[in-house]
């Protein structure tokens, strides 16, 4: 009598111990298919190519800004409103790293829809003395024309080692998607 207790016992437990299995893996499914895969980027290291889009300032003055041994200095020149054309997935900025900066650059364009960032565009390496008017689009899926808050996401990066800075920089965007 006492073995059959002990097997009803152990089968229970069996079961208890599956049921909580099956619904660990079917809450880790549903996670996993819900979750917006949409990647914020953030390289540790600086691309090694300039961006496509990138055209060198004309006119710069490439007299470096002082900057305390291990730190640095930048210079930035922006407008806070960005036009995406969904046509041509291309986002027309205004955004320059002038030479006296002493960082190298990665711009992201961040819009903020439903609660959430995605980051719509990811430039490559914006060196000092560089300057962007377009940047192409990552993922049009989910825009629709209409007006958006934003941001850009500035990535600082060194020149030399090309490793990213600890700072960043947001500087907050009317976004227009046409």
């Amino acid at each position: 009598m006492e073995k059959r207790k002990m097997k009803k016992r152990n089968l229970i437990i069996i079961l208890l111990l599956a049921l909580i299995t099956v619904g660990a893996v079917m809450t880790t499914v549903i996670v996993l298919l819900n979750r917006d895969n949409t990647p914020v980027l953030a390289p540790e290291y600086a691309p090694q190519d300039t961006d496509d889009n990138a055209k060198p300032i004309e006119n710069d003055d490439n007299t470096k800004l002082e900057a305390a041994e291990g730190g640095g200095a930048v210079s930035l020149t922006y407008s806070k409103e960005v036009t995406i054309t969904l046509s041509d997935k291309k986002a027309n900025v205004v955004f320059q790293n002038p030479g006296k900066s002493t960082k190298d650059i990665v711009l992201q364009l961040i819009i903020e829809s439903d609660g959430k960032e995605v980051v719509m565009a990811q430039s490559d390496l914006l060196p000092a003395g560089y300057m962007l008017n377009t940047m192409t689009l990552l993922d049009t899926a989910k825009l629709s024309a209409g007006g958006y808050n934003g941001k850009f996401n500035v990535l600082y990066y060194d020149p030399d080692s090309g490793e990213r800075a600890i700072v960043n920089t947001n500087i907050p965007l009317t976004i227009t998607v046409k």
